[in-house]
């Protein structure tokens, strides 16, 4: 492969794009996100690549397009353990498959005929339509020798030059409903499994797009929650509640679980102001609690608990086996690259019989600032939620609720999501707060303006022989 970091500032996490068949890195030199350096990978006659460039991040999210997702899957091995997120766009790790991937008489006959002028068709096939062919074209890729991408093509069909075993643990797929290239029935089929979002648009998508919308902004995120800091617990009543909800399962459940067996060792995960930490510590005996926040300074009453200051969705990967007998975690996972990932960490640092004890939001939480915006946190839905239970965790408890909130206007809403720091939805050229926002926003016939919080909550306990 052929690789080029298109955005290099010393930034301590790395994204990844894995290129389709026939690119370069000229169409991604734009593709970033904040506190990330961008490297492209493109070429896929030859898979073998010096991960070298990328094993000292901390960090590394991944979005693979067309053809990159096979070569993706086929070549991360090395560097597996630092990525957080995948995203697939417009393709599968059965890239020539009749009904999971390109049909094969499509693809042969792409192989056998390409030349400069079938080349500039597959750019039109991919890109839909004329505006956007024609903005595609302004940075098109520079490779213009027709063998080399003919050899590209047959190192992948009909025999495989690759001998590696393909990884398969993927976040999300995003499929083009008007893809010509991967039909999105085939891309489906492929991702039954995994988590899909299908958009209106071709093969050829804006990869900013999709880093915009699946990589989390970490650092406005923690900024705005540490901003909300002084006045999150006066103006976050259903944060509270759902607290509340969490500690009435824990009760519920006391005949199969015991969180205030002595000597038990418990690590809270975005504590915050504390407002979970001051309902559990009571109810552990003579127990050793740890608290990871991104915030600076920890909360307050907890002078005994061992504070960190971190990144837990990297911090836990670092975290021994077996270390704890509780995680808990409220209203914090929805805010990780990937949540899946994070729960079979916390199956591996949890000791047999140990406990995870979880709160997050569920598809469609907030449902009105994204009419009003067109902007959303995208979050899963229950099912995909409970898809991500690793086996070794036995589920005790599933529960969901709907919480809404009513406000005299659109502005009352943002001072509320200001003022509780969970107004980290804003993306680059979307305005939330503008003439704009205020008049789309829903009202109901009172004229009042709501806010629906959509919560899952969930305890699980690891089996006693994990």
């Amino acid at each position: 492969m052929k690789h080029e970091f298109v955005i290099q500032a010393n930034n301590r996490r790395l994204l990844i794009i894995f290129a389709g068949w026939g690119m370069d890195a000229n169409p991604f030199r734009h593709v970033s996100r904040p506190g990330y350096d961008t490297l492209v990978l493109w070429d896929y006659r030859d898979l073998s690549m010096d991960w070298s460039v990328a094993s000292a991040y901390d960090e590394i999210a991944l979005i693979a397009w067309s053809m990159g997702v096979y070569a993706a899957s086929m070549s991360i091995h090395a560097i597996d353990h630092l990525i957080t997120a995948k995203i697939a766009v417009n393709g599968t790790m059965s890239p020539v498959n009749n009904l999971l991937g390109i049909p094969e008489a499509i693809f042969e006959g792409t192989a056998s005929t390409l030349n400069s002028r079938n080349l500039a068709k597959f750019f039109r096939r991919m890109c839909g339509d004329r505006p956007t062919t024609e903005l595609f074209m302004q940075t098109a890729p520079q490779r213009t020798d027709i063998d080399e991408l003919i050899d590209e093509l047959r190192a992948i069909h009909p025999e495989p030059w690759f001998a590696n075993p393909k990884v398969t643990r993927w976040d999300r797929a995003v499929i083009g409903r008007q893809d010509a290239i991967f039909p999105a029935c085939n891309q489906q089929r492929a991702w039954s499994s995994v988590p899909t979002t299908v958009i209106d648009r071709p093969h050829y998508i804006d990869l900013q797009e999709i880093a915009d919308a699946y990589i989390i902004d970490k650092q406005q995120a923690a900024e705005r929650f540490d901003a909300g800091r002084s006045s999150y617990d006066d103006n976050a009543p259903v944060q509270k509640a759902i607290v509340d909800a969490l500690i009435d399962d824990i009760k519920r459940l006391k005949a199969d679980i015991d969180i205030s067996a002595p000597g038990n060792v418990a690590l809270e995960i975005g504590c915050g102001t504390g407002s979970l930490t001051r309902r559990l510590a009571p109810m552990m005996r003579n127990g050793f609690l740890h608290l990871w926040d991104t915030n600076s300074v920890p909360p307050e009453g907890f002078d005994d608990a061992c504070f960190s200051s971190c990144d837990a969705e990297l911090q836990i990967c670092r975290t021994q086996a077996r270390r704890f007998d509780i995680i808990a975690t409220a209203s914090t996972v929805q805010w990780f690259n990937s949540p899946a990932r994070f729960i079979e960490e916390c199956l591996r640092v949890l000791r047999p019989g140990g406990l995870l004890l979880m709160t997050a939001f569920l598809r469609g939480n907030m449902h009105e600032l994204t009419a009003a915006s067109g902007v959303t946190l995208a979050v899963p839905d229950l099912r995909q939620w409970t898809a991500m239970i690793p086996d070794g965790f036995e589920t005790l408890s599933i529960e969901t609720a709907d919480y809404d909130m009513a406000f005299n206007n659109p502005v009352d809403v943002l001072r509320h999501l200001r003022l509780t720091g969970v107004n980290g939805l804003r993306r680059p050229g979307n305005n939330v707060s503008g003439p704009s926002f205020v008049k789309r926003y829903p009202r109901m016939l009172d004229g009042q303006c709501h806010l629906t919080y959509r919560t899952i909550r969930m305890i699980l306990k690891k089996h006693d022989n994990g």
